[in-house]
């Protein structure tokens, strides 16, 4: 018992010790001031910008937050799901051909979507859901994020053929933040926003400096210009994959 007690305190104490600045910071209270450079957009392919935004707390670098924006005059948004064959974003990309995949929603243990999906105007996951928070819609070069408090959802979705419920909110049609605070619950973020100029927006962190509710108040005062924001993913399953002719 007392060499199980020692081990115990030696690998608290190197792990305490091996704690990177990101999460010292993450868990500092008060919480630290978190500020970001300009922002510089790097055009790769007709109507699709990149660029990362290096995010610093008190002066130290603590996440880097890679970033897509597309024109959906020239990009058609699919959602797509296969619960017999799940596959990586790596491996989705491949399969599809497509310039850009990034991961979002929530599933079960057997891959089923735990909210719901439409693709080509087919509905998958729940037939019967309440959401209090909102859904990335596309119906040809109509490209959206709705607010879902208060509507039927079925009938909400029903005018899109692709469509994908997810939550929290991080900045709603009135720009308001409706992620609750869990100061605990720091994981690496996928997050789709729309500008104010129509423009998709996608982004992706790299550490697990913010919860969710840190990543809307910094999404709602950064250079992002956002009109409306859906969270879609947290944690190590968090990816993002572009490949065009020029870029990748």
């Amino acid at each position: 018992a007392v060499a199980s007690a020692l081990l115990l305190a030696i690998t608290w104490v190197a792990v305490h010790n091996a704690r990177q600045a990101w999460l010292e910071l993450a868990i500092q209270t008060p919480e630290p001031t978190v500020t970001t450079p300009a922002l510089q957009w790097q055009a790769v392919d007709a109507g699709m910008e990149v660029a990362e935004m290096e995010i610093k707390a008190d002066g130290t670098v603590v996440d880097n937050m890679v970033l897509v924006r597309l024109d959906p005059r020239q990009y058609a948004f699919h959602v797509q799901w296969d619960g017999e064959k799940p596959r990586t974003a790596e491996q989705w990309q491949h399969d599809l051909g497509v310039a850009l995949v990034v991961n979002g929603s929530y599933f079960g243990s057997h891959f089923e979507p735990l909210t719901p999906l439409r693709h080509k105007g087919i509905a998958y996951g729940p037939s019967h859901y309440t959401s209090s928070h909102g859904a990335f819609v596309a119906n040809g070069t109509t490209v959206d994020i709705i607010d879902l408090q208060g509507r039927d959802v079925s009938q909400a979705l029903g005018q899109y053929p692709e469509a994908m419920v997810s939550y929290p909110l991080l900045v709603d049609p009135q720009g308001v933040n409706r992620a609750t605070e869990s100061h605990d619950w720091l994981a690496s973020r996928n997050f789709v926003a729309i500008d104010h100029d129509g423009r998709v927006i996608l982004g992706s962190t790299k550490t697990g400096f913010f919860t969710i509710k840190r990543l809307g108040d910094f999404l709602k005062s950064s250079p992002l210009d956002i009109r409306v924001a859906l969270n879609l993913d947290g944690g190590p399953l968090v990816s993002q994959v572009i490949q065009t002719q020029t870029y990748s």
